[in-house]
């Protein structure tokens, strides 16, 4: 009884967290640029927050890619720095594929943000992105369809950015889930203390030592130093707001404290709303050292990509009438058992860090292509099994 109470207010808060501003447009505009901004980032502000964006225009008919960072990272990460070798980040191979490429950074406390947002949530995250990469597509004259690439903590914003996307008009029709956890608060397990920095954000330099190693070991793979050390931590890490971290401490910030508030955490993940959720492909590493990722990516999501194929095509088709033929409708469980055999997901040789480095780069973005396809034609499968119910 108590979880079915549990159930019900979490659903309820969840809509009056979503819907306070379910209508909101996010204005964004361009802001005086500082000093040390790397070549073609640009700043500019979403409904007032401090964006960081990397902009590469392709193929104008092909889908805008956007690179979403994990916890404490900028997207540089995806798209290199002045003097590095372009070929060891996602965005040179994505532009060899014709696509356009927008790495889009949250506010972070590197030194690129005049400001801390200690109270940013992953609502505004979800937003914060879908504002931004229709900003470029307006300019650009781009489709309106989008793929997102979410690493790590970028899992969060699954929910939102979709929800957020679709209110901006645009056709989110796939989120990548690199070696990312889904928008599931307290899913994974908090790896030592986190505390509060002076400027409110969240700090925990334990994952730094973390995050070295994970890029040691993509040196080695790759056979070269990718971006030297001291300059990955002052170019691209920095605290971040604590409602990011609610795969792992479901907190807030309020009147300048972190306020445990699980509630809150599913409402602002999205987390209950699964008839909201994109269509979803993973990609994970095959190392040990990232073996939380490597072991249940595919199962942590499978939840998320079946719900989307069975409520948003089956469903509608199956609620006008039941009649079916027996050898139709034990297709289509065939074709559910397959989507969830592994068709949506995939692997690359490598760590958390897998797609860092030329080696995974290329085979990263060889395997969006690759599971693109399969995901579109699966979806296209079951919609032309579920064309015909009713129609007797």
């Amino acid at each position: 009884m108590q979880r079915m109470i549990w159930l019900f207010s979490s659903f309820f808060l969840a809509l009056a967290v979503c819907s306070a501003s379910a209508d909101e447009a996010w204005k964004v505009e361009l802001l005086s640029q500082p000093e040390g901004l790397y070549p073609g980032e640009e700043l500019l502000a979403t409904n007032g927050i401090e964006t960081l964006t990397y902009f590469k225009a392709g193929d104008p008919e092909k889908p805008l890619v956007i690179f979403v960072p994990g916890g404490f990272h900028l997207a540089r990460v995806a798209y290199g720095y002045p003097g590095g070798d372009e070929k060891d980040f996602l965005a040179y191979w994505l532009g060899q594929e014709d696509y356009s490429f927008l790495g889009a950074s949250y506010p972070t406390g590197n030194k690129v943000y005049s400001k801390a947002y200690p109270a940013y949530s992953i609502r505004d995250w979800g937003k914060q992105v879908a504002a931004t990469a229709k900003f470029y597509i307006d300019e650009n004259g781009l489709s309106r369809e989008i793929i997102v690439l979410g690493w790590s903590a970028g899992g969060q914003i699954a929910q939102s950015v979709y929800e957020a996307s679709q209110k901006a008009g645009l056709d989110m029709s796939l989120f990548v889930s690199l070696a990312a956890t889904p928008p599931a608060p307290l899913l994974a397990e908090e790896p030592g203390s986190i505390t509060m920095a002076p400027d409110g954000l969240s700090s925990a330099p334990q994952f730094y030592e973390i995050f070295k190693a994970y890029v040691a070991a993509q040196n080695e793979l790759n056979g070269h130093v990718i971006m030297p050390w001291d300059k990955f931590e002052t170019d691209i890490l920095g605290d971040i707001p604590v409602a990011l971290n609610g795969i792992i401490t479901a907190s807030r910030y309020e009147n300048g404290k972190f306020v445990k508030d699980f509630d809150w955490a599913v409402a602002d993940t999205g987390a209950l709303k699964k008839a909201d959720f994109p269509y979803i492909v993973t990609i994970s590493g095959d190392k040990v050292l990232d073996n939380d990722h490597a072991l249940t990516d595919r199962g942590n999501w499978g939840m998320f990509q079946i719900q989307h194929l069975y409520r948003g095509i089956i469903l509608p088709a199956l609620s006008k009438s039941e009649k079916i033929a027996p050898a139709d409708w034990q297709h289509l469980m065939d074709l559910m058992t397959y989507a969830t055999s592994g068709v949506l997901n995939a692997r690359v040789t490598g760590n958390h860090f897998f797609w860092y480095g030329q080696v995974g780069a290329r085979e990263t973005v060889q395997n969006i292509r690759m599971l693109r396809l399969r995901a579109a034609n699966l979806k296209a499968t079951i919609a032309a099994a579920v064309a015909t119910i009713g129609t007797d």
